[in-house]
């Protein structure tokens, strides 16, 4: 909140008060009575929606035409002469985003609470051949022929079927709360989350029964998980001592261990399975505390330790009668986390306040390394059984660990009663295994200035420098780690530094793990001429630079810059407005190549990529977004309202590419959503409003992955989902009858 809201909310708080004191409305005990007592209300209504459309109701279950309930209700129940209370809340009754509580207890001693929820979300339907869409195995129409080629796959469209992509999350939970005297209490909390439908996903397999391509179908993959998350604290609240003891837990359950489909390519198998998410659970104990040290010194803290294991059994390597379960049996993986923070704040001179702390966490991996046989795409040509122990299809899971490690420390100086100067610095450390790198040490310098100009405008002004130093790179080390030391000597053959494309490309660098600069500059201003009209400005840029790429392939530079703009008009008593605008880009340049085999081998050996084959991609995602509302309500009995949005997203690729690589820029990804709400109320009695409310939407998109050109086959070894970009104009009206009491 800025100085000039803070001091109209202090002249309005008092002007109120002494109104109060001296003329007391005819209704004002029935509104001290009501802050004592809430009011309790039941809304009932029917609700209109004019067309289907998954996209318009995703979340909430309106996505289909037709009416529907509208349903709230919060029933207030308080003892007379003590602290009891019951609550009774439910929302959205007649939709599928439904929620249902129960609240009750003793305020000062006990709390007890049973909660259910509902949420929902919904997606486009899409075609597909398979028979049992929804089951964890799909089988191929009779009618479908396999075939190497997509389209070659005769019977494909005639049996195509739609089906409906869409999940719902049901939650169940309780808690209880007690006070243990006068300075402690305990809290208890049990959820249970039951996920049930389908997501879309690809499923791989081999095309041809000797190797080579594999191809893809889009599948529904089904969910059926079930989460119980656990949560025990005891806390303790003193004078100058606060501490926090808990206790965390989260087990997680899949009725689905695999899903299964048979081939629509030709392959060495007819059929393909993979693994879905497999049974986990993680639990943590975790304390947390802060102490005044003394009125201008407090010191914070907190500290966690948890553990994630994984032990399902594994399936077979395929499907195929010789593909074995891996010799390990299950992953029986361990993941040990830790964390600890420690801040303090104090004030080190009247006009100068530190902030410093640290933090640190560590993830670290305990799953043994076990030994592998690669298979692809569920191929099933003898592979187990040939080849020595050593060969290219011998391979090991590799335990990622990290660590992360945080020193911070902020001064806040008041150089003046209306300038602040702001400085900072801050330092990361992450260290990591199985990577490119072994880690990277960051450091980050950080200014601001704010200045207020008289009793209307407050501005100021930020930047922040950070530069990323990461270790020698070598991005063949992860990939290397997976073969057995017995197959990399006879890659090498005795040749030292001697690469292979397939095993390295020299001069690429992942950006997340490379050296980087950045420059980050913020300004902002409010503005409030008068009493009535406030007005507030934004805006940021950031810069990244990747020296270590310029020369190479990856990421080059990225820059996203915002600027926003916010108004609010209080034009009379009785009415008031707003506006806002936002305007945000970001934008990449990377360095590619396209390389045919020939020139692959000789290009990872030098490290040099001729000119010919080298692209330069340029990505864009640009965002519009407008608003403006307004609210009036001339007396008691009525009020009426609305708001109109619009925004508009870009996303555009361009190429800069040599003579030798056959490709150009994509079409642009577009988005435009239109929306106007309007609303009104009356009181018909005191106690019984009858509410009205319209809403609009009208949303276009263009994404060529899904339009036009692209069709059902027209990737010969991928089945086309048979989705198009969704483009929608719905209609929505309700009206309900709100009663308190």
């Amino acid at each position: 909140m800025n100085t000039i809201t803070e001091q109209r909310l202090v002249r309005t708080v008092l002007a109120a008060s002494i109104a109060a004191i001296f003329s007391m409305p005819a209704w004002a005990d029935d509104e001290i009575e009501r802050l004592i007592r809430p009011d309790s209300h039941i809304e009932l209504g029917l609700g209109y929606v004019s067309d289907d459309n998954v996209r318009f109701g995703n979340y909430t279950g309106l996505n289909d035409s037709g009416a529907h309930l509208i349903g709230n209700f919060l029933i207030n129940k308080r003892g007379e002469g003590n602290a009891r209370y019951v609550e009774i809340e439910g929302s959205n009754l007649g939709l599928d985003s439904r929620g249902l509580g129960i609240r009750a207890g003793e305020q000062g001693n006990y709390g007890l609470r049973l909660q259910y929820d509902q949420i929902p979300f919904y997606s486009n339907s899409f075609s597909t051949p398979y028979n049992g869409a929804g089951s964890a195995v799909l089988t191929r129409p009779a009618g479908v022929a396999r075939n190497r080629n997509a389209g070659g796959m005769t019977g494909l469209a005639a049996n195509l079927k739609p089906y409906d992509i869409d999940t719902v999350r049901k939650g169940l939970g309780l808690g209880f709360t007690k006070q243990l005297g006068r300075d402690w209490d305990v809290e208890m909390n049990y959820k249970r989350e039951k996920k049930d439908g389908d997501k879309l996903t690809a499923a791989m397999m081999q095309i041809l029964p000797g190797g080579g391509t594999r191809g893809a179908v889009f599948v529904p993959e089904p969910v059926d998980y079930t989460t119980d998350q656990y949560e025990a604290l005891v806390r303790y609240t003193g004078e100058k001592l606060q501490l926090q003891f808990g206790y965390n837990a989260s087990i997680f359950r899949n009725d689905n261990k695999s899903l299964t489909w048979d081939n629509l390519f030709d392959a060495g198998n007819a059929t393909g399975r993979f693994g879905l998410p497999p049974d986990n659970e993680f639990h943590q104990i975790n304390a947390s505390g802060s102490y005044a040290i003394s009125s201008v010194t407090r010191l914070s803290g907190s500290l966690s330790y948890g553990r994630m294991t994984q032990n399902d059994a594994f399936l077979p390597y395929a499907t195929g009668a010789v593909q074995a379960v891996p010799a390990s049996g299950s992953l029986n993986g361990k993941v040990n986390t830790t964390h600890a923070s420690l801040k303090l704040n104090t004030k080190l001179m009247p006009k100068l306040n530190l902030t410093a702390g640290m933090r640190y966490d560590d993830r670290d991996n305990k799953t043994p390394i076990a030994q592998f046989r690669y298979i692809t795409g569920d191929v099933n040509t003898g592979v187990l059984g040939s080849g020595a122990v050593g060969s290219a299809n011998d391979r090991r899971n590799i335990p990622l660990d990290i660590k992360k490690q945080v020193l911070y420390a902020d001064l806040d100086y008041h150089l003046a009663s209306a300038t602040t100067l702001k400085f900072g610095y801050d330092f990361h450390k992450v260290d990591h295994n199985y990577e490119p790198t072994t880690g990277d040490k960051e450091h980050t310098v950080k200014t601001e200035v704010r200045q207020r100009f008289g009793e209307t405008v407050t501005a100021g002004l930020s930047y922040a420098y950070s530069d990323r130093d990461a270790s020698a790179y070598n991005g063949a080390a992860p990939l290397a780690s997976t073969y057995s030391q017995a197959y990399l000597n006879t890659l090498f053959g005795g040749t030292t530094g001697k690469t292979y494309a397939w095993l390295e490309a020299p001069t690429l660098r992942k950006s997340y793990l490379a050296d980087r600069k950045r420059d980050k500059v913020g300004a902002f201003a409010s503005f409030a001429p008068t009493d009535r009209l406030d007005l507030d400005f934004g805006a940021h840029i950031t810069r990244d630079k990747y020296p270590d790429t310029f020369a190479g392939i990856g990421l080059t530079r990225a820059i996203g810059w915002m600027a926003s703009f916010d108004a609010t008009l209080q034009a009379t008593d009785a009415l008031t407005g707003n506006f806002f605008a936002s305007l945000d880009q970001y934008k990449t340049d990377q360095n590619g190549a396209h390389l045919p085999d020939a020139a692959r081998a000789a290009a990872a050996e030098s490290g040099a990529i001729p000119a010919a084959y080298r692209a330069v991609t340029t990505l864009s995602d640009r965002t519009l977004t407008v608003g403006v509302g307004a609210r009036y309500k001339p007396v008691r009995n009525y009020e009426v309202g609305g708001n109109l949005t619009h925004s508009d997203s870009v996303g555009r690729s361009t190429f800069v590419a040599g003579s030798a690589v056959p490709i150009g820029p994509l079409p642009d990804l577009v988005s435009r959503l239109n929306r106007l709400d309007l609303f009104g109320s009356y009181m018909v009695q005191k106690d019984v409003k009858l509410n009205l409310k319209y809403a609009y939407e009208r949303y276009r998109a263009k994404d060529w992955a899904w339009d036009a050109p692209l069709t059902l086959t027209s990737v010969t070894s991928v089945v086309g989902p048979n989705l198009v970009s969704p483009n929608y104009n719905v209609h929505f009206i309700g009206v309900s009858m709100d009663y308190r009491f």
